[in-house]
């Protein structure tokens, strides 16, 4: 017997009772009341599985935030020793040219202490003529002793500085290496995260996938950016429809006066994002770690100004969601190539593009610092992440909610 149903014999009896009390036999009492226990504890265990599963999405974004910051913790510190490396090599290699050249330029005096060593000082008796010449050369070999000690000490000090780099250099290698293999296996686990918390929104949505083509078909056929927004609004559901035992739970909280109050709600992740707000500084994160390779406002190869931000991280790097909200748009789309468009709960649009991956699918909630997606894994071109900000289609400086402008 289905628990609607169930229900629906529970109110009919209700009403019975009420009308004709007499009309019911002890045993048929019994058995209403057994019957009615019975769907009370179903109710309460969909309830517990509803908190149970509100908690675990909760604790998976909490887990995937703190494995994002520890990845980015770890392509920082890469970068930093990449950094140091060809600092390193470029010192390395001009150690290496000025030790070259002190040991041409000490070959030199050696080479000429030995053609004067191989003439014996001439007899001045027997040469007077050559008098000068030995005057000539023995200041010579007086002058060259200090300078040939003084090229011996540089020499040396070159050679010891040289070994220092060099140790260096092995040290720095090995420094990194070791953040590539933590980075690489917090790359794994975030990957895990992300199949899971997919998993668990499919798991409650029978429609994600219904709206995954909705969303397919609208990226198909927008021509511009401003018509692909235009028709996600325009066409945006309230929220994914909940699987059949989410719907019975939801009817089962239902009074005549609405929704109970202590009910759990379908909507509880959309419910706890934070909105942009219009001049809150810091209310959004960078989205990857890198230098900003074109601003705002600034002029493209296209003769266009820059509508939003440019940024250059290490190649495969993960992008983060730089701000609660739901995904909107999660695919390629015209130039773009992949994009996402993530919504705020105060009608902002936060554009990404330029990643390899995007990890979230339409409906699905984020949270700010949350994993959605990875930088193309390559040297040359480097990987390039924009980010753009709109509000009712229009772009709008991203510096402004960012700390340091």
């Amino acid at each position: 017997m289905s628990f609607r149903l169930r229900l629906l014999m529970l109110s009919m009896a209700g009403l019975l009772l009420a009308a004709t009390p007499r009309e019911f036999t002890r045993e048929e009492l019994k058995a209403l009341e057994a019957e009615r226990d019975a769907a009370l504890r179903q109710l309460k265990a969909l309830e517990e599985a509803e908190n149970t599963a509100v908690r675990s999405v909760a604790d998976l974004e909490s887990s995937l935030i703190a494995a994002a910051m520890e990845s980015r913790r770890r392509e920082e510190q890469a970068a930093a020793s990449e950094r140091k490396l060809i600092d390193l090599s470029v010192r390395m290699r001009a150690a290496r040219e000025e030790l070259i050249a002190s040991d041409e330029h000490l070959e030199d005096i050696m080479a000429s202490l030995a053609i004067s060593g191989r003439h014996h000082p001439p007899a001045l008796i027997a040469s007077p003529h050559e008098a000068n010449d030995a005057i000539r050369a023995a200041i010579v070999m007086g002058a060259t002793a200090p300078v040939l000690k003084e090229r011996t000490d540089r020499l040396t000090t070159e050679i010891t500085e040289l070994k220092v780099l060099e140790s260096q250099v092995r040290r720095e290698k090995a420094r990194l290496e070791t953040n590539e293999a933590r980075l690489s296996l917090k790359k794994a686990e975030i990957e895990q995260l992300v199949a899971t918390k997919r998993a668990q929104f499919e798991s409650v949505s029978n429609e994600a996938e219904l709206l995954r083509m909705r969303v397919d078909k609208i990226g198909a056929e927008a021509k511009t950016l401003r018509q692909l927004l235009v028709a996600l609004e325009d066409s945006a559901p309230s929220a994914p429809g909940m699987k059949p035992d989410g719907r019975i739970m939801l009817a089962a909280n239902r009074t005549s006066s609405g929704i109970r109050s202590d009910a759990p709600r379908a909507s509880t992740a959309a419910a706890n994002l934070a909105p942009l707000g219009q001049d809150k500084i810091g209310g959004l994160l960078r989205p990857v770690s890198g230098l900003v390779s074109r601003s705002w406002g600034q002029k493209l190869p296209d003769g266009e100004s820059s509508k939003g931000l440019y940024i250059q991280p290490r190649p495969d790097s993960g992008v983060v969601a730089p701000v609660d909200g739901t995904i909107e748009y999660a695919g390629m789309f015209r130039t773009y190539g992949q994009l996402l468009i993530i919504s705020t709960s105060d009608g902002y649009h936060i554009l990404l593009s330029g990643m390899s991956r995007i990890y979230g699918t339409p409906g699905q909630t984020v949270k700010a610092g949350e994993p959605v997606g990875r930088m193309p894994n390559r040297e040359i071109p480097p990987p390039e992440l924009y980010l753009e900000v709109r509000k009712a289609g229009e772009p709008m400086n991203p510096a402004r909610w960012m700390k340091g402008g």
